[in-house]
């Protein structure tokens, strides 16, 4: 099989996890600093504490998937300068 068919799946799935990941790090850091709000927005569900484990925990997943994503398009930027 041939690699170059894996890449695409594999770039979307990438941003697609880091766009979702940047969304939950941003509310549950509006969660931690404005609880009151996120308290009522989500019926009790996300409390501060819950905010900042979920906060906490999404740190290492964030530079991880942020890093794949700027390797992708630096690599695809350098694949487009090389003449094939």
């Amino acid at each position: 099989m041939n690699t170059m068919n894996i890449i695409p799946p594999v770039q979307t799935l990438t941003h697609v996890l880091l766009a979702i990941v940047s969304i939950l790090f941003i509310l549950t850091g509006f969660g931690i600093s404005n609880y009151q709000t996120i308290e009522a927005l989500t019926g009790g569900t996300l409390s501060k504490l819950t905010s900042f484990q979920i906060h906490s925990n999404l740190i290492l997943p964030f530079i991880v998937l942020l890093i794949a994503h700027i390797g992708f398009t630096i690599g695809k930027k350098i694949k487009k300068k090389k003449p094939s």
